[in-house]
């Protein structure tokens, strides 16, 4: 596990300010956010921004989305998710582009204080995000291979664990994996749907429906 200096903590937590400041004159990063199901209020609870004004290392996230990993002690990861209006698959562009040299971490830790007897794992943030407005205590991570060990020590004090995989092969993947690492509990996404479409298409009842 990666221990941040003081610098690097200072350093994460004025990006994320910055960007979280453009977020409030960018139409597109707005819309984007909106058509997610993200309201201002709900950006703002997570700290999202976009990259306007990149701080000196960040250039190459120029016009991304960012998403900051808030934890009690302030801002310790950011990644950064492409907002153009393409297939990032077709044209061999990362979706998604991770800070570089920075470490792995459990995103939305904060969710980990709320009184609950469960917590859920998404994969992704804003499947994460969606699941927390949603209601539901929930953590995230990239995917599969961005798990560590040391995470499923996070998990040990929730009565139940609820692993919630993308409605595809990696999805399930996701959801079996966590199943061995931390004795989680699959639930059955439907095909070619994630917990943000679940959102948007049903509101939050429907993503709490999954459980209940």
């Amino acid at each position: 596990m990666q221990t941040l200096s003081a610098e690097q903590r200072r350093f994460f937590e004025q990006a994320a300010t910055t960007y979280q400041s453009d977020l409030a004159a960018d139409t597109g990063g707005q819309a984007y956010l909106t058509g997610r199901g993200i309201d201002p209020q709900a950006a703002a609870t997570f700290r999202l921004g976009v990259v306007r004004r990149p701080l000196t290392g960040h250039e190459q996230y120029t016009g991304r989305l960012a998403i900051p990993y808030v934890t009690p002690a302030g801002v310790v990861n950011l990644r950064f998710r492409c907002l153009a209006a393409h297939d990032c698959a077709v044209l061999n562009h990362p979706k998604y582009l991770s800070t570089e040299g920075a470490g792995t971490n459990l995103f939305n830790v904060l969710d980990l204080k709320r009184d609950s007897p469960f917590i859920c794992v998404a994969e992704g943030e804003i499947n994460t995000i969606s699941l927390s407005l949603a209601g539901l205590p929930a953590v995230g991570v990239p995917g599969v291979d961005a798990w560590q060990k040391h995470f499923s020590r996070c998990l040990e004090d929730f009565e139940v664990i609820y692993a919630f995989g993308d409605g595809d092969k990696a999805g399930g993947k996701f959801s079996s994996f966590l199943a061995r690492e931390t004795r989680a509990r699959p639930i059955r996404m439907p095909n070619g749907k994630d917990c943000n479409d679940i959102l948007r298409d049903g509101g939050a009842a429907a993503l709490r429906g999954l459980i209940q």
